[in-house]
Formats: structure tokens, C-alpha cells, sequence
């Protein structure tokens, strides 16, 4: 198996999400797309209450991110696709039975959560969906949550998005970071 990658390819993108079906992995595959389209942190997806990301009656077309001492925020943009993620993740909270309120867990499981009885999906999870969907589509190398992070950055500097924008988005406190994982290429 090769060295793990810094992002996916759009073909290795596409095949990690191909390999998902049924109602389970259709909330799986929306999972990826939104991380592939957000760059969030596994962490970050799992704290977002559907107020987060819905407003009761719309999708929101940007998401705020606040660090951990809540004194540091970012605004992460929702483009077409995320917000599609979105409504889908949304229906399948409703089909499940799952409650639309704006503190209610946007992302959940289908098993309650032993820690706080939530419905609320964790970090293992999603890795542990990323690591199905790695093995079933073969790609040769440990693509994993990180590697989805990678690949929206890499994605926006390729459409040339500029390095500081994607370090504000990315939220990291360096450009310096930002250069060190991207370069100062818009273009890979």
C-alpha cells in the first residue's frame, strides 16, 4: 500500500463516494461530500446542531465555526453542493425520527450515543465510514477524515482561491501552516 496522500483526486473522490448505497450509506455519502466541501474537522461536523446549518425554513448559506475557547470564530461558505448534503442529511434526521430543532444534532447515528444519549453521530464513526468507503474503493494509500480536509483546500486553490483565504477557512492561526501543507502554487 502506498504512503498516505495529503488529498484525493477528483476520480479517487469519486470512486469514495460511489461506494455508498442504501439508506445507511446514502447518509454516509452526503456525510464525505459535505467534509469534501466544507473542509471541516471530524470534530467540528459532530458538535453542528441543525441551527448550525438550517435556519427552520432554509439551509444556510455559510456556517460559523467557533475553537474550542469559543473566542476564535470562522465563517465557512456552504456552496450548492454542501447545502444539497445538507438537505439530505436533514431528511434522513426526519425519516429517522429525528428532530428538526435548532439544538438537536445534525449529523446522527442510528444508535443512541452511550455517553450522552443522544442521537448525535461521534468521531469514531466517521472514521470508521471513511475507512469503509477507503478499503471498498481500493485506492492504493490510507486516505482518511484529514485527507478530505486536504482535498477541499487543494480543490479551492486549484479554482485559485488565494493562500490566505483558504487559511481563514481552514482556520489555521499561520499562513505559514497553510503554505507548509499547500504551497504558495494555486495550482498542484
Amino acid at each position: 500500500m502506498e504512503s498516505m496522500r495529503l488529498a484525493l483526486s477528483e476520480d479517487q473522490a469519486k470512486a469514495l463516494l460511489a461506494g455508498t448505497w442504501g439508506r445507511m450509506q446514502d447518509r454516509d455519502r452526503q456525510i464525505l461530500t459535505f467534509l469534501l466541501q466544507t473542509g471541516l474537522k471530524i470534530n467540528e461536523l459532530v458538535r453542528l446542531n441543525v441551527g448550525d446549518v438550517y435556519t427552520g425554513s432554509r439551509v444556510r448559506k455559510s456556517i460559523t465555526i467557533c475553537n474550542g475557547s469559543g473566542k476564535k470564530e470562522r465563517r465557512i461558505p456552504l456552496g450548492p453542493q454542501a447545502q444539497d448534503a445538507v438537505r439530505h442529511l436533514l431528511e434522513f434526521n426526519r425519516s429517522f425520527g429525528a428532530r428538526l430543532e435548532s439544538d438537536e444534532p445534525f449529523v446522527i447515528s442510528r444508535q443512541r450515543n452511550k455517553r450522552d444519549g443522544s442521537m448525535r453521530i461521534t468521531s469514531r464513526q466517521v472514521q470508521r465510514i471513511v475507512k469503509t468507503l477507503r478499503e471498498d474503493a481500493s485506492l492504493g494509500f490510507k486516505a482518511t477524515p484529514q485527507t478530505l480536509r486536504h482535498t477541499f483546500a487543494r480543490t479551492l486553490l486549484d479554482q485559485g482561491t488565494d493562500l490566505r483565504t483558504v487559511q481563514k477557512i481552514l482556520g489555521h492561526r499561520s499562513i505559514k501552516t497553510t503554505r507548509d501543507l499547500y504551497g504558495t502554487e494555486k495550482a498542484g
